[in-house]
């Protein structure tokens, strides 16, 4: 629908590229679809994302000043390299990585490209650069509907089945397109409307087989992308083709989802107290079960926490004395001084009851039996919001996932596993004392000792594995935890659960002992079945 022509900008002295809609394909609302590209493409500043200079009026309509790309887009890349045996895995990676990295900047402002595919891709010598996003919705928007034309303006053969189905463009409707392309890379085929990879094992379909030189990671990050439920799909954020210039294999690299607990105070906010700068975060209660997510304003230098209505910070959890503790700020930290509660204060990792703690931005400390972590947004923003679907789907305690979420993340790696005739395992933990059952309700002690034990179990699962993307890990139980791994069998899979608990038994206090087993994940049998331990 447009053309793009070369020309020299001669007050910069530098070539760009002029981009205009031509005159029989002219709708109504271009020149605004135009003026919107042009706004946001201008609030991105990304190498992996074409940069929009300015729109300036001709006798031909508004034209797009945009940066000149010296390349090829995607689409005649992928055909080339059809006709010279297809990608290498490198070639793959890096045009993976890149593209990935570009929409995770769009994604990241609040916007969604809505016409991601090969042809709004272009590929130099050096990068790959994502084109011509926000026009395609803004256009069917604005612009009076053909018979025929495909929704929203974007490209049919790489919507998500839910935009097929029910229009809007999304963010998860970018990361299924861009699973569809990066699956054009691995085939070298163009997908029909509605075309799903999933319904058939990889190895039928794909013409050349990059995958085979592949991590397993990188394999199952483009599957997950092509899920047909829109919250399995990964964020372009979290997605990592493992790229030698920018990536090493470090565990510390992996983009694990956690609570960002806002930016740290600034130096005129840790001279003087500011109301209201800070609040603390229920992350975690045993009998307030509705409780996580709630956000308390601190707003004086010197606060009462407790559970009764008179105190300054009134926390829902029965286990929470009357009048638990003061806290007070000092130079930007919080001092929590225990007043003689029942069942005591914790600080993060340590099994001690503590008369006094300190509490820095992002920390968590544990009253009783529940969970508050410090942090520096307010209530009701965006971050906050970010915060409360995190405790939704995740165990404020561990930080792993809630069983409802787990188990639907595990049927994804079975179903994984299936589809690349690769095999799964899951790694059963159970933490157990000396006279207590499965249905007794955990004692403190037992809470902080499995916090302590997960968190470490599932750093070392990585670490050996070399994984690349966040292990599939989830809490079953009071005291009960399980970990999918993929790609290796069953007996290296328990020579790795062997070494792993020979590693963190020492971590748990003497009374305490931990248990584990392995078992092989069956497509054919409920995920439930795998969870029995």
């Amino acid at each position: 629908m447009g053309e793009v022509f070369l020309a020299y900008d001669r007050s910069t002295q530098e070539p760009v590229a002029l981009k205009v809609v031509r005159e029989e394909s002219r709708m109504p609302g271009d020149d605004e679809a135009l003026r919107q590209e042009l706004l946001l493409a201008r609030s991105i500043s990304h190498p992996n994302v074409c940069r929009v200079h300015d729109l300036a009026p001709s006798p031909w309509g508004p034209i797009l000043v945009m940066e000149h790309i010296n390349g090829q887009t995607l689409h005649t890349h992928i055909r080339r390299r059809k006709a010279q045996g297809g990608y290498t895995a490198d070639e793959f990676r890096k045009i993976a990585s890149e593209v990935t990295a570009g929409l995770a900047a769009i994604h990241a402002q609040g916007l969604v490209h809505g016409d991601l595919k090969p042809g709004n891709v272009m590929v130099t010598k050096d990068r790959a650069i994502i084109l011509d996003f926000g026009f395609a919705q803004e256009r069917a928007r604005l612009g009076a509907r053909r018979p025929g034309a495909p929704p929203d303006g974007g490209t049919p053969n790489y919507m998500a089945p839910e935009r097929l189905k029910s229009g809007g463009a999304s963010p998860e409707d970018d990361i299924y397109a861009l699973g569809l392309t990066l699956w054009e890379m691995w085939t070298c085929r163009v997908p029909e409307p509605g075309y799903k990879p999933r319904a058939k094992p990889m190895r039928t379909q794909i013409m050349f087989d990059v995958p085979a030189s592949l991590s397993v990671d990188e394999v199952k990050q483009v599957f997950r992308c092509l899920a047909d439920d829109p919250e399995m799909r990964p964020e372009a954020r979290r997605m990592r083709f493992f790229n030698p210039v920018q990536l090493t294999t470090s565990q510390l690299q992996i983009p694990k989802e956690r609570i960002a607990p806002g930016a740290p105070l600034g130096r005129s906010y840790t001279e003087t107290f500011h109301p209201g700068a800070q609040a603390l975060l229920v992350t975690f209660c045993t009998n307030a079960t509705d409780a996580p997510g709630l956000l308390i304003p601190l707003n004086q230098p010197t606060v009462t926490v407790g559970r009764r209505a008179d105190q300054d910070v009134v926390l829902p959890e029965a286990t929470v004395s009357g009048h638990h503790a003061v806290m007070r700020w000092q130079a930007g930290t919080w001092l929590v001084e225990d007043v003689g509660s029942t069942n005591g204060s914790f600080a993060d990792h340590s099994y001690e009851r503590k008369k006094r703690l300190s509490l820095l931005h992002g920390a968590e400390a544990q009253l009783g039996e529940c969970r508050v972590k410090l942090v520096s947004f307010a209530n009701g923003s965006a971050q906050h919001e970010r915060a409360k679907l995190y405790l939704a789907r995740h165990d404020g305690l561990t930080g792993l996932l809630q069983r409802e979420p787990f188990l639907r993340a595990l049927a994804e790696e079975v179903a994984f596993a299936k589809w690349t005739g690769s095999s799964v395992s899951l790694a059963r933990y159970k933490i157990r004392g000396p006279t207590r059952s499965d249905s007794e309700r955990p004692t403190i002690l037992e809470m902080l000792a499995l916090r302590r034990v997960a968190t470490r179990i599932v750093e070392l699962t990585e670490m050996m594995m070399i994984a690349m993307i966040p292990a599939v890990a989830g809490r079953t139980g009071h005291l009960k935890f399980a970990i999918g791994m993929m790609g290796p069998g069953i007996d290296e899979a328990r020579a790795i659960v062997e070494q792993v608990v020979a590693q963190v038994q020492g971590l748990m206090p003497d009374t305490l002992d931990l248990d584990a087993s392995v078992v092989r994940g069956d497509p054919e049998h409920p995920v439930e079945q795998l969870l029995d331990f």
